[in-house]
């Protein structure tokens, strides 16, 4: 391996003549805007501050992978060198001094030409136009004592832009001109003249040598995650793009991305369907890259199932998921699941038994990972071969909670997965918001908020505990709409004035209060410990007929409301 050294401008050189390329094992774009600009701020301090070194690969004939350029620039021209390590930071330099960052603005603060400060401002658009506006006014820039980082890009075409841009900015005042040509020419000249090390692997070394020294470096420390390292394995292994495949997978499972990283959970569901536990230790084996691809078409069939499925339990987005390790199970389970009539329906209900239960019990709060691949194997050894009951489903093993338990379960907003469990299954049953009668669904989420039934204000007047005020039992997902209107008054008050304002008859109102899992009468009473018991005993009804596999609607809060109410 040899060491070697090269100007920025002599690297922006070889990235425009596509000399340098990436292979295509490596990851895309990572950095924030943050990262970019203390790069920036390094380069062009005084003293220079170093930014560590590259590793290449040299290009024979015959390049060893498959390639890409870099981000912004231009394809085609002969690759010399794939770049291994090292792409977030000549990515970084090359889109900001290109102004390539379409949501960004990188400016140089002339202030303390010395130790020259970095300033990054969001770039929105509104009405057809973007936003700030000043951004793009130069005598506007120059009066902030700002200069685009674009300027400072090596090369003649930056060097005229910046000619004109001084012109406009100064208008006419000469003195303003000399000053802001002097800072700039120096700037360019530090960017120009910052060397960048690499070490360069040469064009001899095999491909599996090249990707196990990529591999090594990124397993060491921290710079890579397990799924840019399988891309790696998998590139070495099978001469594919598991790149390629997550796209692939994403076109056919479009909504997979609200339940987490699609990159992320299709590594897990592949662990899986091995029957081994979805962790950084599985990712990593030397073979889990070829062990992935060769259940690749049965991830995207279980994904595609498995997400219609949560869609129908009314689990749309990971903001009412009890438990990551669900998406992964469930991923699992539906891969080979049979299809079509009887067989299909009591694989349903089987996959509504173990995800309920794995909501509502601490079956994941340990070792969350080991527990999931023995789920996955005996679920499916039930299901398929009539083995003895799952861990998962047996009542003496994995208890389900009382409905006194319920009381404990936190804000859904926290991410308190008995919470979340309590709120998903409120909604389970229709969730219509109280104002605008919407049904709950992907779609009307995103307009909805987390509600206190009993206001925050009034129960802090009664100086009831933080846990009670912000429990899950007295949480609904409503329009933004509807929060803003009933503010602080009980509910006896606000629910009235819904159905007076809107000319609603009681049972209209009780029914949509009923589709959230809330007893009316409970409700209206204003007392809130009688409140909290009578929805507890509603909910650990319809938790219990879930965890049962049933396939519960607003019939099933009806029937049980009274009773419920009576219980408490």
């Amino acid at each position: 391996m040899e060491a070697r050294n090269r100007k920025i401008e002599e690297w922006f050189q070889w990235i425009a003549d596509g000399a340098v390329v990436l292979p295509r094992f490596q990851r895309y774009e990572a950095w924030g805007w943050w990262q970019v600009e203390g790069l920036l701020e390094s380069v062009l301090r005084r003293p220079a501050l170093p930014v560590g070194a590259l590793l290449m690969l040299e290009v024979g004939d015959e390049p060893p992978f498959v390639a890409r350029p870099i981000v912004g620039a231009p394809e085609g021209g002969k690759a010399f060198y794939h770049l291994l390590d090292g792409q977030q930071r000549m990515t970084a330099l090359w889109r900001s001094m290109s102004g390539d960052y379409e949501n960004y603005a990188f400016f140089v603060d002339l202030k303390e030409l010395e130790q020259p400060d970095v300033i990054t401002h969001r770039r929105y658009e509104k009405a057809g136009k973007l936003y700030p506006v000043w951004c793009d006014d130069n005598s506007e820039v120059a009066l902030r004592n700002l200069v685009p980082i674009a300027l400072l890009r090596p090369g003649q075409s930056a060097a005229d832009q910046a000619k004109v841009w001084i012109k406009e900015a100064s208008q006419g005042d000469m003195d303003r001109a000399m000053d802001l040509n002097e800072a700039i020419t120096e700037l360019r000249s530090r960017v120009s003249n910052y060397s960048l090390p690499f070490l360069s692997l040469p064009a001899s070394t095999s491909r599996e040598t090249a990707l196990d020294v990529f591999i090594r470096m990124n397993t060491q420390g921290t710079a890579l995650t397990a799924f840019d390292i399988v891309v790696a394995q998998v590139e070495a292994d099978t001469g594919t793009s598991l790149h390629e495949r997550v796209e692939g997978l994403t076109a056919l499972v479009p909504t997979l991305s609200r339940y987490g990283d699609p990159h992320e959970i299709a590594l897990a569901v592949g662990a899986v369907l091995h029957g081994r536990p979805p962790n950084r230790a599985t990712f990593l084996r030397p073979k889990f890259g070829t062990e992935l691809v060769e259940v690749w078409g049965r991830i995207e069939q279980g994904l595609k199932r498995a997400v219609a499925f949560l869609a129908d339990e009314m689990i749309v987005n990971h903001a009412i998921l009890p438990s990551d390790p669900l998406v992964t199970l469930m991923g699992a389970y539906w891969a080979d699941a049979p299809e079509g009539k009887d067989a299909e329906g009591s694989a349903r209900r089987l996959a509504r038994q173990a995800f309920w239960r794995g909501a509502f019990t601490e079956r994941y709060q340990k070792t969350s990972a080991t527990r999931t691949a023995q789920d996955y194997r005996e679920l499916i050894a039930y299901r398929d071969r009539g083995g003895p009951l799952p861990i998962l489903l047996n009542q003496d093993e994995t208890p389900l909670p009382e409905a006194a338990a319920l009381l404990t379960g936190g804000w859904p907003k926290t991410k308190d997965r008995l919470g979340r469990a309590i709120l998903a299954t409120s909604l389970r049953t229709g969730g219509y918001d109280f104002a605008d009668e919407q049904r709950f669904s992907s779609m009307s989420q995103e307009g909805r908020e987390y509600h206190h039934l009993f206001p925050k204000a009034r129960l802090e007047e009664e100086e009831r505990p933080r846990r009670q005020i912000f429990c899950a039992l007295n949480c609904a997902l409503v329009s933004w709409r509807t929060n803003r209107t009933i503010g602080a008054k009980p509910p006896s008050v606000y629910v009235a004035e819904r159905a007076d304002e809107v000319g609603l008859p009681k049972e209209e109102v009780d029914r949509r209060l009923r589709s959230h899992c809330v007893p009316p009468v409970a409700l209206r009473s204003d007392d809130f410990d009688a409140f909290l018991n009578a929805r507890s005993a509603l909910v650990h009804h319809i938790m219990t007929r879930l965890c049962e596999g049933h396939d519960v609607g607003l019939q099933d809060v009806v029937e049980i409301s009274a009773d419920a109410v009576e219980e408490a």
